[in-house]
């Protein structure tokens, strides 16, 4: 039984025992250091999207569609 209530306490020692808070402040650097990295992709984008030719790049052409009544030059007495 000594086993049992020894373990008990142990379990509940260990339970109320939380982890020391993070110094102040570390929240704002791990957030300032994703903001940089972030920062630092979107400028590597931009510049591959600037030497990239324009001409290189895929257009997708759509076809037009003339409908019988609007093929009248825009007159209405026809």
């Amino acid at each position: 039984m000594a086993i049992w209530s020894e373990l008990r306490s142990s379990v509940r020692w260990l339970l109320r025992r939380s982890d020391p808070p993070p110094p102040p402040g570390t929240g704002q650097r791990i957030q300032a250091a994703e903001q940089a990295v972030a920062r630092r992709q979107l400028l590597t984008d931009a510049q591959a999207a600037r030497t990239t030719p324009q001409h290189c790049q895929p257009t997708e052409v759509v076809p037009t569609v003339t409908l019988g009544h609007e093929s009248n030059d825009g007159r209405a007495d026809r």
